[in-house]
């Protein structure tokens, strides 16, 4: 199996983890809200990990996160760059800091997020048929 498949596998599953929590009504101890960034997180390295091996299996080698990003807008597998550059920020910020108010913030953003990660598998998985 094409290492891009295997990572697009484990992809599809940490969406679904993501999209189990990131519509979860808010719990007093706000264990929902650390819970799904830490979802986020791991679905947006899935993410674009798995593009970056589908490009690479394509003879496109990228090494970065806003590579990665910038190649699937231009191949059209993604509708709003800057949003997906805004989603990376907020994955950047979320590993490197934790602070009530942009935890808030972030996770008002994944519920925005969380949609155009299963939109965008769906254009993976249309392009994987057709290849």
């Amino acid at each position: 199996m094409q290492k891009s498949l295997i990572k697009l596998d484990k992809f599809k599953k940490a969406l679904i983890s993501l999209e189990a929590i990131y519509d979860k009504p808010m719990q007093e101890d706000r264990s929902n809200i650390d819970a799904t960034i830490q979802r986020f997180e791991f679905t947006f390295e899935l993410f674009w990990k798995s593009l970056k091996d589908l490009f690479y299996e394509q003879g496109i080698e990228l090494n970065y996160p806003k590579e990665v990003i910038k190649q699937a807008y231009a191949n059209k597998l993604l509708d709003d760059e800057s949003i997906w550059l805004q989603m990376l920020k907020d994955r950047n910020l979320t590993s490197h800091t934790y602070d009530e108010v942009l935890a808030d913030e972030i996770f008002k953003n994944i519920k925005l997020y969380t949609p155009l990660f299963r939109k965008a598998l769906l254009q993976i998985e249309k392009l994987h048929c057709n290849a």
